[in-house]
């Protein structure tokens, strides 16, 4: 006989009181109300859920009376109705709200729903803490996704083992979790993206509840000790949400604080509750576990859609608004959807109910294909606003003169840098532009530049990489450890090739942040003028453009909608001034230390008559996203530039 017994699935309040712990760090986490480690909510959902689940088909063996179809049954009353009724909210909202390019993604993972494996579909697109997630409402179905997969093969090695003897069923299910985890910790070093959002590395959590469903329910005798598990298990949920955050190397090892805490709960509450027990049981925390289901479901659309309409960052008391309006959702939705189709009250015959999931796969599938194939429809959106958004490709305006490709350290040891100007192979290099991306999007300007004063120029840039001699940048797509090498190779370059003038260009608020203050790059400044200086060549440094919260093409596109003005969106030239003083330690007085060292501003070229940072001008985005230029914001910079290629033309030395 099965060890859990038929009490095994008796109501346990307590059970809904954890998934109410589960989904609040969730929500709080992706509305950034605090929980840094907020995710791992999802992962104590799967500890529940293998419990819940295990629990209920083990019973049903042990009475004869399991059947597999009956089994999908139940669990497609449980989530399919509530699940459509989201997918195809998202559509409407998207034919409203979104801009043919998302919305033509939306439609690719809305197809990606008809099957459960959406989370095939956002591996193969993005990670889960990369940029651009917040356009994706339908990111958070990747984890309903890994548990229908788990639970179209569990009942299957349930059914095999119990026909044996029900007490091998524990060493199988020890074996998944084993082999699973072990996967899981490897993958967390080689595979993280895989790591994250496949089966393989994930069935361990759900295996950790299969495991409690196959332990009698009188576990802890002492009172004491039940007491110290169940509270000990909490505080190890509590110190992963607060604790952990994106950078954390999740899952692997790091995952079996949450998922081991939720364990001990789970374990330590038998008939009789703890203390905790007792506290999750009661009706508030009860409630909100009753309504989980659909509050993970409507939250992140929610979320998603009202920031990409305000386009700007929303404010803490409106991200609390939009979560209270998720609750008010998952209530209907709980109270007149979901339990009534669980519990039969709508639905009752099989025939109707598969007509409804028919039916609702067929609309996925047609909304999802007509959207794709249409390409997001741009007809709904007006021609002015389409131009804007013109400026979310690298091309607009004209392609880059410059090949933007990924450069080595190899590429400038061996002098293999792309040139741009005036192409005569027997002028040797006027200009080296060296910086990351913000040097990139600077070229078109200089090509210009370079070819009116027939001025030889070559570009060293890698994205994310700091221009700074001795200084290691970090970031997903910097050269990290190879930085100071590629750095000193570009030095070496000016030398070798008696370079007469060098621009240095970056983001330098984002290498502030990443080292909590400007103190090495300003000893990375200064080590590499004196480098260069010694090869005697002439130095300009460009300070950063202004840079902004938000997605400047799609937001002039949102003010077209709302009929604001689009040009009117810049930041005011005081408040720039105010935050670009942050900056200020990297380049003072540099050029009273360094004679042949200009500092460059673009500030002042792009403020309008009304003393705004000008984002348009002429119809036309002048960034492509929060802080690159375009080409025409780059033809904006033009005068910043003029002043130097006196001397560059000159050669001056």
């Amino acid at each position: 006989m099965y060890s859990g017994s038929s009490s095994q699935l008796k109501y346990r309040a307590y059970v809904d009181g954890l998934r109410a712990i589960a989904v609040l760090a969730v929500i709080f986490y992706h509305a950034d109300l605090g929980f840094s480690g907020g995710y791992v909510g999802v992962d104590i959902f799967f500890v529940v859920s293998g419990y819940l689940i295990t629990g209920l088909i083990l019973n049903e063996l042990d009475e004869g009376r399991f059947r597999i179809l009956h089994f999908w049954e139940r669990r497609l009353r449980r989530l399919f109705p509530i699940f459509v009724l989201v997918v195809l909210s998202c559509v409407a909202a998207g034919w409203f709200l979104y801009f043919p390019a998302d919305y033509s993604k939306l439609s690719q993972s809305v197809l990606a729903q008809v099957t459960p494996v959406s989370n095939v579909y956002f591996y193969q697109d993005s990670g889960y803490f990369a940029q651009g997630v917040e356009t994706k409402p339908l990111l958070h179905t990747w984890s309903l996704a890994v548990e229908e997969q788990f639970y179209l093969v569990l009942p299957f090695i349930l059914i095999a083992f119990h026909r044996y003897s029900w007490r091998t069923i524990r060493p199988a299910i020890l074996l998944l979790f084993g082999v699973s985890f072990s996967l899981s910790v490897y993958c967390s070093y080689w595979h993280p993206r895989a790591n994250f959002y496949l089966l393989p590395t994930r069935a361990w959590e759900l295996s950790i509840g299969s495991l409690l469903a196959t332990i009698s329910t009188q576990r802890a005798g002492n009172r004491w000790v039940a007491e110290s598990l169940s509270w000990g298990g909490l505080l190890a949920i509590l110190a992963a949400i607060i604790c952990y955050d994106r950078n954390t190397r999740f899952p692997g090892a790091a995952a079996a604080l949450p998922c081991f805490g939720a364990a001990l709960i789970i374990f330590a509450n038998g008939e009789k509750l703890t203390s905790l027990g007792k506290l999750l049981a009661t009706g508030p925390m009860v409630l909100i576990g009753l309504i989980s289901y659909s509050l993970y479901l409507w939250h992140w659309p929610v979320l998603v859609f009202f920031k990409y309409w305000a386009v700007k960052p929303v404010p803490a008391g409106g991200r609390m608004l939009l979560l209270l309006l998720s609750v008010g959702l998952a209530v209907l939705s709980w109270k007149y959807i979901e339990t009534p189709v669980r519990k039969r009250v709508l639905l009752k015959k099989r025939s109707h109910f598969l007509t409804l999931i028919g039916t609702g796969a067929v609309a996925l599938i047609c909304s999802g294909l007509a959207v794709y194939e249409w390409r997001g429809v741009p007809a709904r959106i007006p021609p002015q606003a389409l131009q804007y958004l013109e400026g979310t490709t690298l091309a607009e305006g004209g392609a880059s003169p410059v090949s933007i490709r990924v450069l080595t350290v190899k590429d400038v040891q061996t002098g293999d840098l792309p040139e741009f100007g005036d192409t005569n192979k027997n002028l040797p290099p006027g200009l080296l532009v060296w910086g990351d991306s913000h040097a990139q999007m600077e070229i078109p300007v200089l090509d210009a530049l370079c070819k009116q004063h027939a001025v030889r120029a070559v570009a060293a840039t890698h994205s994310q990489t700091a221009p700074l001699t001795g200084y290691q940048s970090r970031g997903e797509w910097s050269l990290n450890e190879e930085s100071e090498a590629f750095n000193n190779a570009v030095i070496e370059y000016v030398r070798s090739q008696h370079v007469s003038n060098v621009l240095i260009a970056a983001r330098w608020d984002m290498y502030i942040a990443s080292d909590k203050g400007t103190e090495r790059l300003r000893q990375g400044m200064v080590a590499t003028l004196s480098a260069l200086q010694s090869s005697g060549a002439r130095i300009w440094i460009m300070r950063q453009v202004p840079k902004y919260d938000w997605n400047v093409p799609k937001a002039l596109a949102s003010a077209v909608l709302h009929g604001r003005d689009p040009e009117q969106l810049g930041r005011p030239l005081a408040e720039q001034r105010t935050e670009t003083k942050l900056q200020d330690p990297i380049f003072d007085g540099l050029a009273q230390q360094f004679p042949r060292v200009t500092v460059l501003d673009p500030t002042d070229s792009l403020v309008d008559a009304q003393g705004r940072c000008r984002v348009a001008k002429d119809g036309k985005a002048l960034y492509l996203d929060e802080d690159h230029v375009t080409v025409a914001g780059a033809m904006e910079l033009r005068p910043v530039f003029e002043r130097m290629f006196g001397d560059v033309a000159r050669g001056d030395q």
